[in-house]
């Protein structure tokens, strides 16, 4: 009951009904499991407690609100996939990712029409299943309101509707940490999409962490660079200006602390040398799901509009893509992937 209030639910029942629907398990469930890990029992149906060369496999159900676009997700993460830390098969993707007690691998099918999204999730260590539950909503977006979100930018900007109604509930594709968004946003400043994921990759080369022998598959077998490593080690990897490599030490060295509100995260960020609008709206997006941003003179944004007969240069943009608010960074997801 006490964690129940904590957590601001009104009764304990309401929390186990929540925390049922959401992890797929009841809180006994996850309390037994994480006694048997420390205690070093083992369960065939659970998973075996995790050592070196073992680990767990658990299962959630992730409640979602319909519809969901899991295309856009796919097709989106696997444009960006660094090999042997994400892999994207049909509309099957899997990722590494750090959690508090070790590394992890989450497999979801974004193909599921009806009802929850099956995740597989493949642990080092068992205290990390609540952890790894919530990276995949955060990555995947699942706390959206899409009714509500097309709804409001079909009125807003009528332009869209039509792309709204071929291609639902668009989804944020989120990242694991704000530090990870921004390295993604400085590298890719100015330069494609697959010139920032070759760089990424490289460093990823350079001092991506294998993962233990058990959590590994046949295409996901690393975690991606540290930003704080990715910083320390740019003139290693990095292939770009001298001022743009010295803005990757500088950030990523000491980001900001990704619970602010977002209006200070973008003025901290606009405060550092080499952070421009387009670098903080998109890393603010991705980052910490900022749903009422717009990078700032984006090339596809603006061929995506001109296409649509949206608008005919940056200054129009902007004051269309306002309309959208507060939603704006839905508008420019269906905008980015019209692009495509």
């Amino acid at each position: 009951g006490t964690i129940a209030h904590a957590a601001g639910f009104g009764s304990e029942r309401q929390f186990h009904e929540t925390f049922t629907r959401i992890y797929g398990h009841s809180p006994s469930v996850v309390r037994e499991r994480l006694r048997r890990g420390r205690a070093g029992e083992r369960s065939p149906a659970e998973g075996a407690t995790p050592s070196p060369a073992d680990a767990a496999m658990l299962t959630a159900q992730l409640s979602v609100r319909r519809p969901f676009d899991g295309q856009g997700l796919a097709t989106w993460f696997a444009t960006r996939a660094v090999p042997g830390v994400e892999h994207v098969e049909g509309l099957r993707w899997s990722r590494a990712v750090r959690l508090p007690h070790g590394p992890g691998v989450l497999h979801v099918d974004l193909g599921v029409e009806h009802g929850p999204l099956p995740l597989t999730v493949h642990l080092g260590d068992l205290r990390d299943y609540a952890a790894a539950v919530a990276v995949a909503r955060q990555l995947l977006d699942l706390d959206a309101d899409p009714l509500g979100i097309d709804a409001g930018l079909s009125v807003a900007m009528p332009a869209l509707a039509p792309l709204i109604q071929a291609r639902p509930g668009v989804r944020i594709p989120g990242s694991p940490s704000l530090a990870e968004a921004l390295l993604w946003a400085i590298v890719g400043q100015q330069i494609t999409t697959a010139q920032a994921r070759t760089m990424i990759t490289a460093a990823t080369d350079l001092a991506g962490a294998e993962l233990p022998a058990a959590l590994a598959t046949e295409h996901i077998h690393r975690l991606l660079i540290t930003p704080s490593e990715a910083a320390e080690r740019a003139g290693e990897w990095f292939r770009g200006p001298g001022a743009r490599r010295r803005t990757l030490g500088a950030v990523l060295a000491d980001p900001p602390a990704a619970h602010l509100p977002v209006p200070e995260l973008r003025d901290q960020l606009l405060a550092r040398p080499g952070i421009g609008p387009w670098t903080a709206d998109y890393a603010l997006l991705r980052g910490v799901r900022a749903i009422d941003v717009a990078p700032a003179r984006d090339v596809a944004l603006l061929a995506a509009a001109r296409a649509l007969g949206l608008a005919e240069d940056f200054a129009a943009l902007d004051t269309r893509l306002r309309a959208a608010s507060p939603w704006r960074s839905y508008a420019v997801m269906q905008l980015w992937h019209h692009r495509d």
